[in-house]
């Protein structure tokens, strides 16, 4: 007997939605906005960053538009490129214990411990760095927007929680060498208990801190000491050239870091206005991190 087309068509999607991986979130719905390439609404996911898709219709941007804030049970399928929501709705009283799950990664929680995710060896560590995006222009962008990229990308695509390495170079060192920036900034990670960092603008491969401080001191003679506060950096321009410190991902910039440090404001979290801006590191930001958008709504033509 032949099979008609609808018949293949049935059998094929029945295959392939049974290979495509189910599986449920319970999460925060944090942004829900209209895609500009495809007929989808995007949900952003508070609890691990990933943008989950469903179909545009009226009914189901309303839908979606009014869990905003709520905690939510996720159903979707993984089909690979992208993660399509097969069922949504806000929790039931009881469901889940919302005071023990750390469910909005987009908001200061002082629960939450940071811990940087132990990596089991460099080829973990190189394979991350071989799929960083990088379009290689360091001319058009400041190297803390495209670190903030690189950590949110292992964060949220790799559950990979990262640290940032910063140089500070001091007055001293500046007079001498003239630099045009006064710090640097990349993304580490440690794997098998050796910290390595991820400068895909500079660097081919994932080096140890002591490699990456001596290219961009220009020496291996001078060393850079380790701080931990932001003021030792202030205090410290003429008894150095350099220092290096180390925060969690999500510090931004310098300025947060002396923030926290002069007046008490920790980040573990991430800031969504910070990534919208970071993303413009990359020529192709609007099609890379269209989950990150600002959800205005774009007319229909």
């Amino acid at each position: 007997m032949t099979m008609k087309p609808w018949m293949i068509l049935a059998v094929t999607l029945a295959l392939f939605q049974g290979i495509a991986k189910a599986d449920t979130v319970y999460t925060t719905v944090f942004n829900v906005f209209e895609s500009i390439k495809t007929n989808k609404l995007l949900i952003l996911s508070s609890v691990d960053g990933r943008v989950f898709k469903t179909s545009f219709t009226d009914e189901n941007s309303k839908k979606m538009k009014a869990l905003v804030g709520r905690v939510v049970r996720l159903d979707f399928r993984d089909l690979g490129p992208e993660a399509v929501i097969t069922s949504i709705r806000e929790i039931s009283p009881g469901e889940i214990d919302t005071t023990t799950l750390d469910l909005n990664h987009f908001r200061y929680n002082q629960l939450r411990q940071f811990a940087p995710t132990e990596l089991q060896g460099l080829a973990d560590a190189k394979k991350i760095f071989d799929e960083m995006l990088n379009d290689g222009d360091k001319g058009r962008s400041e190297c803390f927007k495209r670190a903030h990229m690189w950590s949110f990308d292992m964060w949220s695509k790799l559950g990979v929680s990262s640290e940032k390495i910063f140089i500070f170079y001091t007055k001293r060192y500046q007079i001498l060498e003239e630099e045009k920036w006064w710090f640097h900034v990349a993304p580490m990670v440690t794997a098998g208990g050796i910290e390595y960092v991820l400068d895909g603008t500079f660097m081919q491969k994932p080096i140890t801190i002591k490699e990456w401080l001596a290219h961009f001191i220009k020496s291996e003679k001078i060393t850079c000491p380790e701080i931990n506060r932001y003021q030792e950096f202030e205090e410290g321009h003429w008894n150095r050239l350099c220092y290096f410190m180390r925060v969690p991902m999500y510090y931004f910039s310098p300025l947060n870091i002396e923030n926290r440090d002069k007046n008490g404001v920790e980040r573990n979290h991430w800031v969504l206005e910070e990534l919208q801006d970071a993303r413009k590191a990359f020529r192709n930001w609007e099609r890379a991190y269209e989950g990150l958008d600002t959800g205005k709504i774009i007319p229909k033509f």
